[in-house]
């Protein structure tokens, strides 16, 4: 399923305005789902009324998730993307192209989701690939891929490519933070593409 879901000027905030769940809406109906790919503001719409229950669904089919413009400085669309991925117990390729604001990156709000709060007791299984682009190094990406890392047993390859608006020093730090991360594959290749 490919999803892109886009705003006129000036209607962004009617996003805000929607109270109930886009994410069980949306997808609720589409169980056997076997590759998603969503687009421009998929994961800010899929953030409005998301909610952690105790009857999730499961995406046994799942094997394939791609998102675009995933705000790494939103917890909201960080937790859209957690709910994708914990709840595809056969996801195999994950890719990530973010659109976290330059000014944010030096800021962290609730760092202490990866360490203490992101308790969540899963194992990536089958996720072998995992692509990072357009990063810009804010906190929460090298928390996420930190997340992965720790609970992927037979991940190959995460690639990072930053942002073309990354410094040469941001870039630097992200490759220090990044390789410091304890990884549960032991094959696990870390490979920063430089455009």
């Amino acid at each position: 399923m490919n999803v892109y879901i886009y705003s006129t000027y000036g209607n962004d905030e009617h996003f805000g305005q929607i109270s109930t769940s886009n994410f069980d809406k949306f997808l609720g109906g589409v169980p056997s789902l076997e590759r998603l790919i969503g687009r421009c503001y998929f994961t800010e719409y899929m953030s409005i009324g998301n909610t952690f229950g105790k009857k999730e669904m499961k995406y046994q089919q799942l094997k394939v998730i791609e998102l675009s413009g995933v705000s790494f400085d939103t917890m909201k669309e960080i937790m859209v993307v957690l709910r994708l991925i914990l709840n595809a117990p056969n996801l195999q390729e994950l890719q990530i192209e973010g659109s976290s604001d330059l000014s944010s990156a030096t800021q962290a709000p609730d760092l202490g989701f990866w360490e203490k709060e992101c308790l969540f007791d899963c194992t990536f299984e089958r996720l072998k690939i995992v692509k990072m682009m357009n990063m810009i190094g804010v906190p929460h990406e090298v928390g996420f891929i930190g997340f992965l890392l720790g609970k992927s047993p037979v991940l190959e390859t995460i690639s990072i490519t930053p942002s073309v608006y990354m410094t040469k020093d941001r870039f630097i730090s992200l490759l220090i933070e990044s390789t410091k991360l304890r990884r549960t594959s032991p094959e696990a290749e870390m490979i920063f593409v430089q455009n």
